[in-house]
Formats: C-alpha cells, sequence, structure tokens
C-alpha cells in the first residue's frame, strides 16, 4: 500500500505541475492574443510604435525593448516628424539599407538566449544590464525589414533550451503592422498633400479651415488667415520654362515650412497660391508674420536652368477671425467669409503695386443677414 501511496502522490505531484504549466501557458498566450488584437487596431506608425517600444516593456515585464526599421526611402521617418521615442537615438533606429540587420540575422530566424558582448552593443546600446534577450527577425516578402528586441535582466527568461513560437508569430504580425500603417498613412497623405510642394492641398485646406474654426470658437481664440500669391508667376514659366517655374513653387514651400510654427497650416491653394491659418493669432501678429514671410520670399534667391540668379516677389493678404466676429452657428459659411476677406486682400495688394501686404477685415454680418446676402458670397 506505501508504494501505492507514493506513487498516487507522485502523480497527484505530476499532474499539479502539468495543470501550473498549462495555466501559465494559457495565460501567456492569452497576454499575446490581447497584444495581437491591439497591434491590429493601431491606425498609425506613432501609435504602433507606442505600443511596441512602451507598452510591450510593461505588459510583457521586460527590462528594455529596441527596434530598428529599414527605410531606405525615409517612408517611415517622413510619417513621424513629431514622434519622440522613449530613448531617442537608442530604443528606435532607422537603416537605410541591410547590413547591420544582416550581421543580427545571417539567417532570418529569431534568436534567443544570452548576447555576446557586441551583439548586445547592438541590440541594447543603452541597456548593458539585460541579461538574456529575444532577438525578432521582422520579414515582409522574404525581405528582412527590421528587427525587435526585447531583453530582460532575468537570465532564464529567454534560453534556447525553450520553444517561443507564439514570440515568432509575434513578430510576422509586427511585420504585418508596421507595412500596413506606413502604407495607409502614406495613401492618405497623397490625398491631402501637394506631392510637388510638399505642402497640403485645397482639398487638405478647406477640411482644416472648419476644423480651425469650431476649435478657435470652443476655446474663444483669434485666427488668421494669409493668402500668398506669387508676383508675375506665368512670366516665371514662359521665361524660364514649367521646371523652373515648380523649382521656385517647391522652394517657396520649403521656405514657409521652416519658417512657421507646428500649429499652423499651410497649403498651395491654387497655381502659384498659398493658403496658411495662423491658429490663436490676432491680426496684428498676423500681419507680421505676413511682412516676414514677404521680405523672405523677395531675398529667395533663384537659379535658371543655366544657372543665373533671380527673386520673386509675393503679394500677400490677411484677414482675421476674432471671437466677436464669429457671425454664423454654419462654420462652413464662416470659413467662406473668412476665405473671401483673404481673397480680397490679396487683389488689394496686386492692385497697390505688388510685393505688399494688406489686410481686409470680415464683414460686419449677423447671422439673421447672412440668408440674405449668402447669394452673392457663393457666386464669387
Amino acid at each position: 500500500m506505501g508504494s501505492i501511496e507514493k506513487e498516487n502522490k507522485e502523480l497527484r505531484r505530476s499532474l499539479h505541475l502539468l495543470t501550473n504549466k498549462v495555466e501559465r501557458n494559457e495565460a501567456i498566450l492569452r497576454s499575446f492574443f490581447e497584444m495581437e488584437i491591439r497591434l491590429f487596431s493601431c491606425s498609425s506608425l506613432n501609435e504602433l510604435l507606442d505600443l511596441i517600444l512602451i507598452e510591450f516593456r510593461e505588459h510583457f515585464r521586460l527590462t528594455a525593448v529596441n527596434l530598428i526599421l529599414l527605410d531606405p526611402e525615409n517612408a517611415a521617418r517622413d510619417l513621424l516628424d513629431d514622434y519622440t521615442p522613449p530613448e531617442p537615438g537608442h530604443s528606435l533606429r532607422f537603416v537605410n539599407n541591410q547590413r547591420l540587420l544582416t550581421s543580427l540575422f545571417p539567417t532570418p530566424k529569431l534568436r534567443v538566449g544570452e548576447l555576446s558582448a557586441p551583439l548586445k552593443s547592438i541590440a541594447f546600446p543603452s541597456t548593458p544590464s539585460v541579461l538574456s534577450s529575444a532577438l525578432l527577425p521582422l520579414v515582409r516578402h522574404n525581405c528582412l525589414i527590421g528587427s525587435l528586441h526585447l531583453g530582460s535582466n532575468d537570465p532564464t527568461r529567454y534560453s534556447e533550451h525553450f520553444d517561443y513560437d507564439y514570440i515568432g508569430h509575434m513578430a510576422s504580425v509586427i511585420s504585418v503592422c508596421i507595412e500596413n500603417c506606413i502604407n495607409q498613412q502614406n495613401l492618405k497623405r497623397l490625398s491631402i498633400i501637394d506631392m510637388l510642394t510638399k505642402v497640403n492641398n485645397r482639398r487638405a485646406f478647406d477640411q482644416e479651415i472648419v476644423k480651425e474654426l469650431s476649435r478657435a470658437s470652443r476655446h474663444k481664440t483669434a485666427l488668421s488667415c494669409l493668402f500668398i500669391d506669387l508676383d508675375f508667376f506665368k512670366l516665371v514659366n514662359d521665361n524660364f520654362g514649367h521646371q523652373i517655374g515648380d523649382k521656385v513653387l517647391q522652394s517657396v514651400g520649403i521656405l514657409l515650412k521652416k519658417n512657421l510654427r507646428k500649429t499652423d497650416f499651410i497649403a498651395r491653394y491654387g497655381g502659384e497660391e498659398f493658403a496658411i491659418l495662423l491658429p490663436n493669432c490676432n491680426s496684428e501678429k498676423a500681419i507680421e508674420i505676413g511682412n516676414q514671410l514677404r521680405q523672405k520670399i523677395l531675398h529667395m534667391v533663384i537659379h535658371d536652368s543655366e544657372c543665373k540668379p533671380f527673386r520673386i516677389s509675393a503679394s500677400i493678404g490677411v484677414t482675421c477671425c476674432t471671437p466677436e466676429s464669429f457671425a454664423f452657428d454654419d462654420l462652413d459659411a464662416q470659413a467662406h467669409a473668412l476665405l473671401k476677406a483673404a481673397d480680397e486682400a490679396v487683389y488689394q495688394a496686386k492692385d497697390r503695386g505688388r510685393n505688399r501686404i494688406e489686410y481686409c477685415p470680415l464683414p460686419n454680418m449677423k447671422p439673421e443677414l447672412f440668408n440674405t446676402l449668402s447669394p452673392s458670397l457663393n457666386g464669387n
């Protein structure tokens, strides 16, 4: 009887250990499944990177999470102007070729365990306390596009003696999500960006002005609008050719982005016309900004196809919508009035000699008068 009881006891112990292992594995798989759903729900690269670099670390109790992405054409970096990784320069790195990635993965297979000092300096440059790690190759269409590094200060956390199929599956999911986010955001950019000047297009501006008016109305702040029309631009095309004309437009687009705030909204509104929204900016400040831009455009040196320098000037119209001038419940009508005033200011600048700035106030209109006046506004 003693031996049977001993065997039963051993069986119960083995069953208990097996049950604990199954429960632990189920918990791990459930945790990965929950994270997988969140990965697929990310709609932007910023959101996806925050999930991987910040929340992975907390969710999976890791010491470090680092990511290297192949980005030879800056497709990803162009989408991350406002993104700051947890450890700039360390947790997120971009490479222009596969040299570094292939040094980590001679074959595109998961690497687990303790790293050599040279590999650790590549995978975890700012976290020497990592004692075991999993390096995940990110592969799409048989191409190595990146490397995700999961590091732990527990030397037994990752070992080559265990199977990590679920981590390999997670790497495949992350690869798909990175590609999807970049493609979706680039498609969206194509619909709202003017490809020549790389500023927003008119469609984007017409959407943004309504959003900014709504925000200004809620917060009781001013919203100014600038229209910039390049003077005698047709002569540039006629005298130097359309390639030089395109070069002028590109140069102006770069100048505007360089000299305005990130909160300002710049768009190419027409052929040689740019429109700018200046949130939380009164008329005096808007006129000052407009004059600064006019002078910078005037002093910009452009070279023709024979490398001969020439300059161009701009006429600028300014208007401003203050909390007191919100006359319409209809934001589209308010936007129409704002654009009409800025456009009239440009025409005044043209009529008064060009290379100047003019201010045109919004009409003093009451809501009940708008219905009788709207046909003339819509007719312009």
